[in-house]
């Protein structure tokens, strides 16, 4: 089944399909999502972030590469008042050390960690470390990250990668207009008809 969206900032208000997907993030539940850049993979937890503080709940984003620019999260809809950016400059430990801190502190309704293409490797224990801080937080955990990190301590897994690219210009396409993105659940214990092979989400990704 395949669910198509189109998504100009503020990303996904369409009910049908980005819903489906971000519904699929549940609180207390360790999440992840995984894919190279530019896959989606970022619009894909930014539009997380911005629904939940669009509806007045509080957001954390340990940025392990400071790759968040605000101006473009503001554009789509995400709220900066309700949002903590942790930006570790590059540091992969102190984007893990900065989550695992978080996970465990109350009030947010969703804490990210976005590690771009600074990944490394996951210390060895921490997928555990985390989905108990999200059990006992009650917030939805969510590392987005290239490539699967946490084995099975993640309840859910979501596999995005980029379909095609769209560019804007007028005698040339110089400017990058968007993307369409292919979204995959691999895993989730919620929910395990999610993870049907046949089943993904087309997302249109607009600048």
């Amino acid at each position: 089944m395949i669910a198509s969206i189109e998504s100009s900032p503020p990303p996904g208000w369409d009910g049908e399909g980005l819903d489906g997907l971000l519904a699929a993030f549940l609180p207390g539940r360790l999440s992840e999502i995984v894919g190279p850049r530019s896959s989606g993979g970022g619009s894909l937890l930014l539009a997380l972030l911005s629904r939940t503080s669009a509806r007045g709940g509080l957001v954390a984003l340990v940025d392990a590469t400071d790759a968040l620019d605000p101006l473009t999260a503001e554009r789509a809809g995400l709220d900066l008042r309700a949002l903590l950016w942790v930006r570790c400059g590059g540091r992969p430990g102190s984007a893990w050390s900065a989550v695992d801190l978080l996970a465990r502190c109350p009030g947010f309704e969703i804490i990210a960690l976005d590690l771009g293409a600074a990944a490394g490797t996951a210390p060895a224990t921490w997928g555990t470390r985390l989905q108990r801080a999200a059990e006992e937080s009650g917030a939805a955990v969510i590392v987005r990250t290239p490539r699967h990190l946490l084995g099975g301590a993640a309840a859910l897994v979501v596999s995005v990668r980029r379909v095609r690219t769209s560019w804007m210009g007028m005698d040339a396409p110089t400017r990058l207009g968007g993307l369409v993105s292919e979204a995959r659940v691999l895993r989730s214990r919620a929910d395990p008809r999610l993870a049907t092979p046949e089943r993904a989400w087309l997302l249109e990704w607009r600048t």
